[in-house]
């Protein structure tokens, strides 16, 4: 794949100035704050890279002042929770932190909300994708969006080739003759090339975010907020509906790991998904647009290229859709300067800070009018496109479906449970966490 490079064009920090200029005067209310309130430090945290977020940082310093005065601090992912908890617990936590919608209700109590009287719900709808809303509350906006990482395919071209197809599925059920006529296997039936990483758990980068995906796009939800701002479970359908779109999808991923099956292609003794894709051992893979320069990365002379992630052929409530990511910036309760953090976030969220954020990044943004240019690149376009249907859902703990999700998968490739039986488990697991 031959994707291009970000090119950092300074014809728009003209445009960018204003705009800063403009957030500045509009939000300055914030937190009770004055037209005239310096914003001091601000110390944000994330799991971004520091030096890449950092140039970002000095880019827009170059026409803002104000962002001179982030300190960003790079905490990895694996102890961001844990860390971000002890340190608002002891008063030295950020004034503004990175979060996405996985963390979202393991945080909401954190938060200190946006007001509305600063963003109206309609502005924030007319601004943002509708994945976005899922930060919006009763009180105000828990957190306000920047990035958006939503999950495509990628497919090796020689594979495809060889085997003699021109194009990658757009839908699910083609899958199922490609694994056919591209998975090789020895006479022990070994898998030597595998079509898709799907069925198993541990060595498939986000399958819980994939099964979630074919889950939405069969109809189904997993967990929503009711009325009653109470989170409930919704793996099990109502009464009225006929078919159980976790069953669905469930049933659809691990059909690739059943060894009797003719679309047999993975197993656990795979390497982790996205190191076979690189490797030319794995033809398609389900992963996010920002693995794009990890991919590259991995194997420069990989002949791949990206495409929609498939969607499902017919049927009454099928959605076309996929998952993504948003990342958000939020401004913590115990933020010993929240004035400062809302003020930076009104400015980093604003129209040209999130579109070089998007270049710097090569990841859409979620602002609308963004998204409305369609870019030439056709890389970029798949991204933008991809953006615009992403949807996510309110994980309670993302550690804990984690759990439940494996458990699911594990249980129907060992045949420890029938797949209805494991289905209706996790709900009941779900309805306790939410609870």
């Amino acid at each position: 794949m031959h994707q291009k490079k970000s090119i950092f064009q300074i014809v728009i920090f003209g445009a960018f100035a204003f705009f800063i200029v403009v957030a500045v005067f509009v939000f300055a209310g914030l937190s009770g704050g004055s037209r005239g309130q310096e914003i001091g430090e601000v110390v944000v945290w994330g799991t971004y890279n520091a030096s890449r977020f950092e140039e970002y940082v000095r880019l827009l310093g170059e026409t803002n002042t104000e962002v001179q005065n982030i300190v960003y601090e790079e905490v990895p992912e694996t102890v961001f929770q844990g860390r971000l908890a002890e340190a608002l617990a002891d008063g030295t936590g950020p004034d503004l932190f990175i979060i996405n919608q996985a963390n979202l209700i393991r945080n909401w109590n954190k938060l200190q909300p946006f007001s509305y009287e600063t963003i109206s719900e309609r502005t924030f709808k007319d601004t943002y994708i509708d994945e976005s809303e899922m930060f919006m509350s009763i009180e105000g906006l828990r957190a306000l969006p920047f990035s958006i990482d939503p999950l495509v395919l990628y497919w090796n071209r020689d594979i495809f080739a060889e085997a003699g197809f021109a194009q990658p599925p757009v839908y699910w059920d083609e899958v199922f003759g490609m694994a056919e006529k591209i998975t090789q296997r020895d006479k022990a039936n070994n898998v030597l090339r595998a079509t898709i990483a799907f069925g198993e758990y541990d060595n498939v980068a986000h399958a819980k975010d994939i099964i979630a995906m074919l889950i939405m796009q069969a109809g189904g939800e997993i967990v929503q907020r009711g009325e009653d701002r109470k989170l409930y479970s919704l793996l099990l359908p109502d009464g009225s509906s006929t078919v159980n779109p976790a069953q669905t999808a469930v049933r659809f991923y691990t059909e690739f790991a059943n060894p009797i099956k003719a679309v047999y292609s993975w197993n656990r003794s795979m390497p982790y998904s996205i190191d076979a894709f690189a490797q030319g051992k794995l033809a398609l893979y389900v992963g996010y647009a920002s693995e794009a320069y990890t991919i590259q990365e991995k194997n420069p002379h990989l002949n791949y290229d990206v495409a929609p992630v498939p969607q499902i052929r017919g049927g009454e409530n099928k959605k076309v859709l996929t998952f993504g990511t948003v990342s958000a910036f939020a401004v913590p309760k115990a933020a010993r300067n929240p004035y400062g953090g809302q003020t930076i976030a009104m400015l980093l969220t604003s129209a040209e800070p999130s579109r070089l954020f998007s270049e710097m990044m090569q990841v859409p943004s979620p602002r609308r009018d963004i998204l409305k240019k369609v870019p030439e690149d056709p890389v970029a376009l798949i991204f933008r496109n991809a953006a615009l249907i992403s949807r996510g859902w309110f994980d309670p703990n993302p550690d804990d479906t984690n759990r439940i999700f494996r458990r699911m998968v594990g249980d129907v490739t060992s045949g420890a449970l029938r797949l209805s039986d494991t289905v209706q488990l996790a709900h009941q697991e779900l309805g306790r966490l939410v609870k």
